[in-house]
């Protein structure tokens, strides 16, 4: 199967692989093309899925949440640059990089992994409660970082304005 950035994901195996050579990481190096291929896909729809990205889509058409229009950076060190509709900016490819590898080893949105504040914890006959505002999925705080600046938050915030 062979992958089209813009269309199944944001990032060619060759990218991801030269992302990965330069932090000397061996287990990306170690994964066969196919493997990649899946986890770059699933890397991507969970970019897709889980954040709301500033902008507009470029195309209505388009497959994918990138590129976008009207992309003015919010935040970092190019704070008020503005992306081209046709650019996939180089934060959602290292983002997309880094949910690869994690792809390789466990599902990026796994049905039960609960993360979060822990209310109580028996040791003996192993107990863990979460307290209630614990969130019910696992969080990539890396690479929520990488790609905050281009983000409205994550699907499950609401962007208030005041008028």
């Amino acid at each position: 199967m062979a992958i089209t950035v813009g269309t199944d994901t944001y990032l060619t195996i060759a990218a991801a692989d030269a992302y990965w050579a330069a932090r000397s990481n061996a287990t990306w190096a170690a994964a066969t093309d196919a493997v990649k291929e899946k986890a770059l896909i699933e890397a991507t729809q969970y970019l897709d899925g889980a954040y709301s990205f500033i902008g507009y889509l470029a195309d209505y058409e388009q497959l994918l949440a990138w590129p976008r229009s009207d992309v003015e950076v919010l935040s970092g060190n190019f704070r008020g640059a503005y992306y081209s509709s046709t650019t996939i900016p180089p934060q959602i490819e290292n983002a997309t990089a880094e949910l690869a590898l994690e792809a390789l080893s466990a599902r990026l949105a796994p049905v039960q992994d609960r993360g979060g504040a822990i209310k109580r914890q028996k040791v003996d006959v192993i107990e863990v409660e979460y307290m209630d505002f614990a969130p019910s999925r696992k969080t990539y705080d890396f690479v929520s970082m990488l790609i905050k600046g281009l983000t409205n938050g994550s699907n499950n915030n609401v962007k208030l304005l005041r008028v």
